[in-house]
């Protein structure tokens, strides 16, 4: 028996799924006249009664994989590996190495009892006898190298402020480093900060006062010389393969006076002559030059800032001239946008070239899952590795072997080895002793008509059996941040332990989010809370209405940053909901405009251009704050201090709005924290954001719902 949901065949046992997770069988034994029990369970793991609920404290036994790198003969791979540090609260991280023979095990060594030390960003040199990689062990993030054969761990580079990016030249003699070059202090005074940049405040970083400058390096000699501007940023280097080429990203000197964009150079390294050979019209995130030299492949758009435009595979010839426009007729975009609070290292490769320079490997993300796609430069695709509950979060290719991290919707994310035809191979299993423990349940997918019959995709997660309360299962709609972003096949921490404590997790693709298309994306613009928030309810409603053992009288809502300003705007729009936690959230966009850190020019382009001074009224139409007076619904908001995207003052001001109207209002703030608390915000922290959602709902909900 099958029915069809929304356009997607459900089948009997997912029906089943849906319901009751944990099914019991009765089976008639030899010996005794009584049958017993036995459970079953669907997911891998073993047998249910060994198994627990996941708890948020879990979150600091999980191990994160990413940011893979093959030799170059493609036999062995290296790979970041990232684990919580209780005592020290924060993260370390170690680079491990594995191959077809050698299970994975630790290459470097990063444990400090009075530092957390990273290791990362591995790279193997060209004949492969060395790995590089960069380490804060000395303080600064700085270029070091191990033997494969073994021996200690040697720094390579001294850098004052330390080394954020660097690539081995093919002659293995050298590199380019992106070190950090300091502003000139405008006061003597250290109490004193003097601002003279437009774009002076960075999310996690606070007042901007760098660059990243390139420095050629001699390995053996231990001599730097520099390629770039010091008042300019420059990014992404990348050698041709002969090593005679450089080639990389830089701003222009006066970018209040032009535009902000990162265009292309190329360093001749014989003449030290530098030429830029595009001028960049958007966003670029990727660069890669062909084995043959010929050509150079940039990810990015042609669209600005803030494009709601797919992102496209442009190649451009190496000696300059017009990009060409090789996937504009797709309507799926490249990279990653798959959002989990689960991943560390995901890495920046969204490109890599064949090795006859006649196509190009692309990740690319698809809807809910991504995957890898090989790119002709006629234009023509194939499928290399696109697999339905698959996320691929970052890649590797050498000598044609794929290396990948791909997540699941029950892993965090884990090293494969892919080949042709959705062939795959897992080579680690760093949490698999751990997900044997836990009793989780697999999200359940469906599709659904939003507004304007636009079809959205969905997913309910039920709670295992045994969390279940007595009578209907209260539900929460959890809503994405971007709203550039989505949600998809990926394992939520947090989404799990809402489940744990008996709730339904509902979480949607409103229009605005990536990997449905350029429209889909730019569905929101000048409509935030309008239309997205209909597609978002329309969601739950489905929900409700095809899953009857949800509680239609117990409903809550939560969601972070553009989530946020979404559950401010429901709240202040409809009552149907008994508690809400916002999160890191927009109350005031025209506020925003001058206090966020992408403020003016994200809204200004999300809003058709509106600003300041010509658009007050507008911009104040669409801002939650204005329906605080119609707001009932008691609310908890979370924010973190140090937040530069969504300032704090957006939550101040909506805080002190609700407490005015007498609506009930806890505020959270969170010290130390940036916009990216739940993300990778400090393990206590994260603990303490946990308990405060769970909590706030707990109260609001009672321990018996209605039947």
């Amino acid at each position: 028996m099958t029915e069809n949901q929304g356009g997607k065949r459900v089948t009997e046992a997912t029906i089943q799924h849906r319901t009751i997770f944990v099914r019991f069988l009765l089976f008639q034994t030899k010996n005794a006249d009584l049958p017993f029990l036995i459970t079953y369970n669907e997911q891998k793991g073993g047998n249910i009664l060994n198994k627990r609920l996941i708890a948020v404290e879990d979150l600091a036994q999980f191990t994160f994989a990413g940011n893979p790198v093959l030799s170059p003969d493609g036999t062995t791979a290296v790979y970041v590996v990232t684990k919580t540090d209780l005592h020290q609260n924060g993260y370390v991280s170690t680079l491990y190495i594995t191959n077809d023979e050698q299970a994975p095990r630790p290459l470097t060594h990063a444990y400090q009892t009075d530092r957390l030390i990273k290791h990362h960003r591995p790279s193997f040199s060209a004949d492969g006898t060395y790995v590089y990689y960069l380490s804060n062990q000395t303080g600064t993030d700085q270029v070091w190298r191990i033997r494969l054969s073994g021996g200690e761990s040697e720094q390579v580079t001294k850098f004052e402020h330390g080394v954020e990016d660097y690539v081995l030249s093919p002659d293995r003699m050298h590199m380019v480093c992106r070190a950090i070059n300091k502003d000139r202090q405008e006061s003597e005074n250290d109490d004193v900060t003097v601002i003279t940049r437009l774009r002076y405040l960075q999310n996690g970083k606070g007042f901007v006062d760098q660059t990243g400058v390139l420095y050629f390096c001699s390995i053996k000699r231990k001599q730097q010389t520099r390629i770039t501007k010091p008042n300019c940023d420059a990014k992404m280097p990348r050698f041709s393969l002969d090593g005679h080429t450089l080639y990389f990203l830089m701003t222009k000197s006066a970018p209040e006076t032009s535009d902000f964009l990162f265009d292309v150079y190329s360093y001749h390294l014989s003449t030290e002559t530098t030429t830029c050979i595009y001028q960049a019209n958007g966003t670029l995130y990727d660069l890669a030059v062909s084995p043959d030299g010929r050509t150079v492949a940039l990810a990015g758009t042609e669209d600005g800032e803030f494009s709601p435009k797919n992102i496209e595979l442009l190649l451009l010839p190496s000696h300059g001239g017009t990009v060409h426009h090789i996937t504009e007729h797709w309507n799926l975009s490249l990279g990653n946008f798959v959002s989990t609070d689960a991943r560390f290292d995901a890495g920046n490769s969204l490109i890599a070239w064949t090795e006859d320079s006649q196509a190009l490997i692309c990740l690319v993300q698809d809807g809910a899952i991504s995957g890898l796609k090989t790119v002709h430069l006629d234009g023509s695709c194939t499928t290399l590795f696109m697999k339905e509950k698959h996320v691929v979060t970052s890649f590797a290719m050498q000598n044609n072997v794929i290396a990948a991290i791909i997540s699941t919707p029950l892993s965090t994310g884990e090293l494969y080895f892919l080949g042709n035809n959705d062939s795959i191979r897992q080579n680690s299993f760093h949490n698999q002793s751990l997900f044997n423990q836990l009793d989780l349940n697999e999200p359940i997918a469906f599709t659904y008509k939003g507004a304007d019959d636009w079809t959205i995709d969905g997913w309910v997660l039920l709670p295992p059996t045994r969390a279940r309360k007595t009578g209907k299962i209260p539900i929460v709609l959890e809503i994405h941040g971007g709203p550039a972003s989505a949600y998809g096949d990926s394992f939520h921490h947090e989404f799990q332990c809402l489940a744990a404590e008996g709730y339904a997790v509902v979480y949607t693709n409103p229009r605005g989010s990536r990997g449905y298309g350029s429209a889909f994306c730019a569905g929101c613009f000048n409509d935030w809370g309008r239309k997205d928030k209909e597609d978002i309810l329309k969601g739950l409603d489905y929900v409700l209405d095809h899953f009857p053992e949800c509680d239609r009288t117990h409903q809550y809502v939560t969601g972070g940053s553009y989530g946020g300003f979404m559950t401010n705007t429901i709240v202040g729009t409809t009552n149907r909901f008994r508690a809400a936690v916002t999160q890191r959230s927009i109350c005031n966009l025209y506020n925003f405009y001058g206090t966020s850190d992408i403020g003016y020019y994200f809204l200004k382009r999300y809003f058709n251009g509106a600003d300041l001074w010509d658009a007050e009224e507008r911009l104040m139409q669409f801002s939650p704050i204005r329906n605080a007076p119609r707001v009932k619904t008691p609310i908890c908001i979370i924010h973190s201090e140090q937040d530069h995207r969504c300032p704090i003052e957006q939550a101040e001001q909506w805080y002190v709005a609700l407490r005015r109207l007498g609506v009930p209002a806890r505020f959270v703030r969170i010290n130390g924290e940036n916009h990216e608390l739940s993300r990778s915000g400090r393990p206590q922290n994260r603990f303490t954001r946990l308990h405060e959602l769970i909590n706030w709902f707990n109260r609001y909900c009672p321990k018996e719902t209605s039947d």
